[in-house]
């Protein structure tokens, strides 16, 4: 039976959650000013629909960028508890 360990979660793994967590805010805001007008969290950001598109594409190129990192992260680094032979 194949018993998977649990992949090792280091600073740098929480580092670019962090990174995605910020790209999620992001896209939220500018997907929040594009649909209903205004801002999200910040007032006065994103401050016009040429902001809000960019804020969107930045948002998502956050994302792609940090999940790519994570799961780089996760497949470079052995589980927790397995040993290296």
């Amino acid at each position: 039976m194949d018993l998977r360990k649990r992949p090792r979660v280091t600073p740098k793994v929480m580092l670019y959650a962090l990174v995605d967590a910020l790209g999620m805010l992001v896209l939220a805001s500018g997907l929040m000013w594009l649909v209903r007008g205004e801002a999200l969290f910040i007032a006065g950001f994103p401050g016009s629909g040429g902001a809000a598109v960019g804020a969107v594409i930045a948002g998502i190129a956050l994302i792609v960028w940090a999940v790519v990192r994570i799961l780089g992260e996760l497949t470079r680094n052995p589980a927790a508890g397995t040993d290296r032979r």
